[in-house]
């Protein structure tokens, strides 16, 4: 008998993710209509893969409009990224590699953000906008590096 896809490591970190998003979506808007909408979509994310992704646009546009930043605005933008590809891994019983490529290429944020927070201090703003395109080409890199093996 099969088990299940989110019994497995996967799919617990994946559920793990998508908690810790919730309880940061919770901290910054309550009970309110968003964090209705967000946990809805997020409960049929487990379901449906393509909500999954509805939820990650539809956190980071909540993310915007209401200006919520930071590292706990990059922190909840992480975790659901880390959940929804982490629901999606387990279902194609990805190696254990995968899972090591996604939350080290996604935690990486935290640091870039701020070495990109530290060289504002320093720089014109125009600085920012190089190291967020540098991150986005070395990430290229490490995944073509990664899918070569």
């Amino acid at each position: 008998m099969r088990r299940h896809y989110l019994l497995s490591i996967g799919g617990l970190t994946a559920l793990s993710s998508l908690v810790l998003s919730l309880l940061f979506l919770y901290s910054f808007f309550g009970w309110g209509a968003e964090f209705g909408i967000a946990l809805i979509l997020a409960v049929a994310s487990l379901l449906w893969e393509s909500l999954g992704y509805i939820f990650l646009a539809f956190v980071g546009l909540l993310l915007v409009y209401h200006r919520v930043g930071g590292i706990f605005g990059l922190t909840a933008l992480v975790f659901a990224i880390c959940a929804v590809e982490g629901l999606y891994l387990p279902k194609r019983n990805a190696p254990l590699e995968h899972y090591y490529v996604l939350f080290g290429g996604t935690f990486l944020a935290v640091p870039v953000y701020y070495f990109a927070y530290v060289l504002s201090f320093y720089t014109p703003s125009f600085v920012n906008t190089e190291v967020a395109a540098l991150f986005a080409v070395l990430l290229y890199v490490l995944i073509y590096i990664i899918i070569k093996r």
